[in-house]
């Protein structure tokens, strides 16, 4: 299995933060985002070669900072015309089981384990006790726990929760999920989500939820979320 951490959109509601630098190099307690889930992942077994970051906008930035080490990079030349189902489309070329983790989330490590130890090959975490919003990733799961719907258009009292941007990916099904992208995207459906991707095939294919067990996470979209990122550290690293 591989990680890939989805780093190539521009952030620009947290300029003048992302003037200079990607949203996944904006520091958080004296360390970049990007640094806390690479560490996350490394707690969890795997080893740097193992680890990719797909980037874009001023991806040297996270190049630069990661220089020395084994961790892996692609480039997303389309970061600005097209969503982030394009990202999502080139972890093809890793051929292998993939944990994906959106950039832009701050969460408490142990949701990985939680993730990585969840008996079914594709899975997304879970976060079903927040109180949602319009701008939640709102899920709907059947009675077996299978995903159903994945979207930010669910009614919020019908949703059984928010996907939280870190999924367990198996080999078998990406393939799957790569064939339906890549049709998305040849029928002009560039600004679409890799959620969309989810969605699409969740008749074809099991994406099991699982709880994050209450565990605090942030998704940082502005300087709100931001600010949210830094006192949630102070909790979690003290």
């Amino acid at each position: 299995m591989k990680v890939v951490i989805l780093a190539a959109g521009v952030g620009s509601r947290l300029r003048p933060e992302t003037e200079d630098k990607p949203k996944a190099m904006i520091q958080v307690h004296g360390k970049p985002l990007v640094q806390y889930q690479v560490e996350s992942v490394r707690k969890a077994g795997f080893k740097d070669e193992d680890i990719t970051v797909l980037g874009g906008y001023k991806m040297e930035r996270i190049q630069e900072h990661f220089a020395g080490t084994d961790i892996q990079f692609i480039y997303n030349p389309h970061y600005e015309s097209m969503n982030n189902i394009y990202s999502f489309l080139l972890t093809e070329k890793l051929r292998e089981d993939i944990l994906l983790i959106n950039s832009d989330d701050f969460f408490d490590e142990r949701m990985i384990s939680f993730i990585m130890e969840a008996s079914a090959p594709t899975a997304v975490l879970v976060d079903t006790q927040k109180t949602l919003t319009e701008e939640s990733m709102r899920v709907l799961l059947d009675e077996e726990g299978r995903l159903t719907k994945v979207n930010k258009k669910i009614a919020l009292h019908e949703a059984h929760g928010e996907y939280i941007g870190i999924s367990k990916l198996a080999r078998p099904d990406l393939e799957v999920l790569y064939r339906t992208a890549r049709a998305m995207i040849e029928n002009g459906e560039t600004n679409a989500w890799y959620e969309n991707v989810y969605e699409a095939c969740s008749g074809d294919i099991a994406i099991v939820g699982v709880d994050t067990q209450g565990l605090p996470w942030v998704e940082i979209d502005d300087f709100n979320d931001l600010e949210t990122a830094k006192k949630l550290a102070v909790s979690v690293l003290s």
